[in-house]
């Protein structure tokens, strides 16, 4: 019975960890989330690969530079709630 238990509880988290992997990185889970995580990593390591890959992405978006000339993200939000404000075309 203990086996088909945890296969299940393997497959919840299986389907569940992809989806926390950023907040896991950020540091932003609970404890008890945190605690199933870092449980659900020490057993899978299709996971592991995943968080891995994650981290390697994160690292290289780091080492880019930011755009010459880009356009200010408080005017583009502005832009957004004004067009959101106007009438859909006809």
């Amino acid at each position: 019975m203990s086996e088909i238990f945890d296969r299940d509880r393997f497959d919840r988290d299986h389907r569940w960890a992809p989806g926390k992997m950023s907040a896991y990185l950020d540091r932003e889970l609970t404890a008890g989330t945190l605690a199933r995580m870092e449980r659900h990593l020490g057993e899978c390591a299709e996971c592991r690969k995943l968080l891995a890959g994650l981290k390697r992405m994160i690292e290289r978006l780091a080492t880019l530079a930011a755009p010459r000339d880009a356009p200010d993200p408080s005017e583009i939000a502005a832009a957004v709630r004004a067009r959101l404000d106007q009438p859909p075309p006809s």
